[in-house]
């Protein structure tokens, strides 16, 4: 399956565990736009250009060489020269017409390259060949049904996640009771305190596009949805959604290669405790790139229009009614076969009816991941080890007189995160994560420090 399709099951695995640690408002935009039957510009790695140029001069002298010739057509794909490795294997199919595996990687650069009646072709060819190995038959089929689904106009994928995880500290409550407040000590209610827990949730995305038929534009929805339910604070039981609909553009009418940018439409709720919470109403742009075979760039600016709702559990949370401004930006770099490199960062402004509730927010991420072979060998794709590392620096608008009269609230956050990933199949995964965050703040009922971990399963569609 072509890896600039759409959302990546790696991706989204990562994008659903940091949803479920975050909540929606935090969620990444892994794949913000399809990129699909995009072929992607050749590295500039200097060893790896040589290396090509060392097996061009080999297999010249040697043409009937099919070791020679295969290494360098994996050579030349594995860099982005897509079409330097197509030559290569429609040679090597006139000294070895009867060869599947060479018709089963050509097949797959025509995929990549978005030529799905040439890839078809080839497909078909390997499925009808007698005597073909069964994990080759298997590949081929897999190709042809995703290029059915590929020219259909309309796509439907998801992915849905599930689990347990348990928190040190649930409610985000500050270490201890006694806390001060306007310049006195005040004794907080039993529940305010931080508390353990374990929960059980649920998360998902489904993600539908229609090929609107003008050079590759597509319009696109996305439905994001998360519930969790608590095993003793029952007032953090939590159910919200989110969709967002609209058209994206292939930006190579503009002369933009490998380029895609959307816009789009935002409508959300959250349900606490059983009850109405907030909704939110907005739109948005992303955008998503390829400035090279190794490396992507995404981005999103979104507004929203956000209400909240007085209940007898949270009953002044309507304070904070009124619209959220934020941006976001990605660049994900694969550094070797095995390693990817990526940095964020990310900018908020929350207007709110209440002074004290508004505030601004600036934050940085850095996250790997690393692929290495299953240590299980029945299970033979391979693990995913991830890693990152973030801080958010808050300042509020004004003071919170329940507070403090003088100062204005700031915060200043920090997370590590870890999970690893282990497929079981190729539609079914593992995974577990662990998290600690501190969020340091100058009011001291928002101080607090939080560790989780959770186990959970993930289906993609």
């Amino acid at each position: 399956m072509s890896a600039m399709r759409g959302r990546s099951n790696v991706c989204l695995v990562s994008g659903l565990a940091l949803f479920v640690a975050w909540g929606a408002a935090s969620a990444p935009a892994c794949a913000e736009a399809d990129l699909s039957g995009m072929a992607a510009p050749a590295t500039e790695n200097p060893a790896l250009l040589a290396r090509q140029a060392e097996l061009l001069a080999a297999m010249l002298r040697d043409p009937s060489n099919l070791d020679i010739a295969f290494e360098y057509a994996e050579l030349s794909s594995r860099i982005g020269d897509l079409e330097a490795a197509v030559g290569t294997l429609e040679r090597m199919l006139i000294y070895a017409p009867g060869e599947p595996r060479i018709r089963l990687e050509l097949g797959a650069l025509y995929f990549r390259l978005g030529s799905f009646d040439m890839a078809r072709v080839h497909f078909e060819a390997v499925a009808q060949t007698p005597g073909v190995p069964d994990e080759v038959a298997a590949r081929a089929e897999t190709f042809l049904t995703e290029i059915d689904g590929q020219e259909a106009p309309a796509t439907l994928s998801a992915t849905l996640m599930t689990g347990v995880r348990y928190q040190t500290n649930a409610n985000a409550g500050p270490g201890g009771r006694v806390v001060v407040l306007n310049g006195l000590p005040y004794l907080l209610d039993n529940t305010a305190a931080g508390k353990p827990d374990w929960n059980v949730f649920v998360a998902g995305n489904v993600h539908g596009a229609y090929d609107l038929g003008n050079q590759g534009d597509l319009l696109e929805a996305d439905l994001l949805f998360y519930g969790g339910r608590y095993l003793d604070i029952t007032r953090l039981n939590t159910e919200l959604a989110e969709l967002t609909v609209g058209p994206s553009f292939n930006l190579a009418r503009f002369d933009i290669d490998d380029a895609r940018l959307g816009v789009y439409g935002i409508f959300g709720g959250v349900r606490l405790n059983d009850g109405n919470y907030s909704g939110a109403i907005g739109a948005g742009t992303r955008f998503a790139i390829l400035p090279s075979s190794l490396s992507s760039v995404t981005g999103r600016v979104e507004f929203r229009r956000r209400w909240f709702r007085d209940t007898v559990t949270y009953p002044s949370v309507s304070n904070r009614d009124g619209y959220q401004l934020l941006a976001q930006i990605t660049h994900t770099r694969q550094i070797t076969e095995n390693w990817a490199v990526r940095g964020t960062l990310l900018g908020d402004f929350e207007e709110a009816s209440a002074n004290f509730e508004q505030s601004w927010e600036l934050g940085a991420a850095l996250g790997a991941t690393y692929a290495f072979a299953s240590p299980i060998e029945r299970l033979e794709l391979p693990w995913l080890l991830d890693a990152d590392a973030g801080y958010i620096r808050r300042q509020f608008a004004a003071p919170d007189p329940s507070v403090s009269l003088t100062e204005n609230e700031y915060d200043n956050e920090f997370w590590l995160r870890g999970a690893v990933t282990v497929p079981l199949r190729a539609d079914v995964a593992l995974a577990l994560t662990a998290e600690f965050r501190r969020m340091q703040s100058n009011y001291q009922i928002k101080d607090f420090s939080n560790v989780s971990t959770a186990l959970s399963v993930i289906k993609t569609f």
